[in-house]
């Protein structure tokens, strides 16, 4: 397990994917993550589905600050992970940059 700082930038974005998709949904997703952690600035990519509603996925990341965040939008992984996950989409996308209590 990779140790996260405490200072690291967390973020859980939650996509709403049309079951009937899984498999593809779940490729592209896997892909994305293993990219992603491969990149300048990711301490963690993890991804999720839920068990109580099939189709919607959690994404759990950490990044060493917003800049890295910035940097992996702007990835040909991203681009290529929304060319499967666009068409999926079953609502919208909520990215929740996330802060200590």
């Amino acid at each position: 397990m990779t140790h996260v700082p405490a200072d690291a930038l967390r973020v859980v974005a939650t996509l709403p994917l049309d079951p009937s998709r899984s498999d593809e949904v779940t490729a592209a997703l896997s892909t994305l993550a293993a990219a992603s952690r491969e990149e300048e600035g990711c301490y963690a990519y993890d991804v999720f589905e839920s068990t109580t509603a099939p189709g919607t996925f959690v994404t759990v990341e950490a990044w060493r600050s917003q800049e890295d965040l910035d940097a992996h939008m702007s990835t040909p992984h991203i681009g290529t992970a929304f060319d499967v996950l666009g068409p999926a989409l079953a609502g919208d996308i909520a990215i929740h940059p996330l802060k200590s209590v």
